[in-house]
């Protein structure tokens, strides 16, 4: 639950800010890609996967919160999609991972300014996306219809009230 949950909260205004344009942005582009549904769905375990994985790397006493290494999710999503996409039409070599190498660069650009920035979170956030973006254009041929969109979504959505009422639980 709190690799959920810690996408949830931010550290003041401006990170939240900052996460918000940053994530209308790339989760937009995602759902554009797979829909709604299964956009936001993917876009949130990406992010929860990020947020294990760098969980385990730093132990204990590491504190990590904010929903952009959920945001570098969805740019790793849209580098998965795009490698996938690209291969299909028939691109090989550097053409085909030219979306990873965009994605790199915004990670670079965008990933590490500030201080108290979480590299490794944003880094495994958008390996997670990465790998769930080529997994979804390997199995997704075209975007699935509104009750799978809805399906995607509402668990998306219980997936997150869960989490919290766990957390609850637990503070009390």
């Amino acid at each position: 639950w709190r690799a959920v949950t810690a996408l949830t909260l931010h550290a003041d205004f401006t990170h939240a800010l900052g996460n918000a344009i940053a994530g209308a942005i790339f989760l937009t582009a995602v759902c554009r890609a797979l829909g709604p549904g299964l956009g936001c769905a993917l876009v949130l375990l990406s992010g929860v996967a990020g947020n294990l994985v760098n969980a385990f790397v730093h132990a204990a006493f590491h504190v990590s919160v904010g929903a952009s290494t959920a945001v570098f999710g969805a740019l790793g999503i849209l580098g998965g999609l795009g490698v996938v996409r690209r291969h299909r039409l028939g691109l090989r070599g550097r053409r085909a991972w030219l979306p990873v190498a965009a994605g790199l660069g915004l990670l670079a650009f965008l990933g590490t300014a500030g201080e108290r920035v979480d590299l490794w979170a944003h880094l495994f956030g958008f390996i997670a996306g990465g790998v769930l973006g080529a997994m979804a254009g390997l199995v997704v041929a075209r975007r699935p219809g509104t009750r799978v969109q809805w399906l995607w979504g509402l668990s998306a959505l219980a997936l997150i009230v869960y989490s919290w009422m766990l957390a609850l639980q637990v503070g009390r």
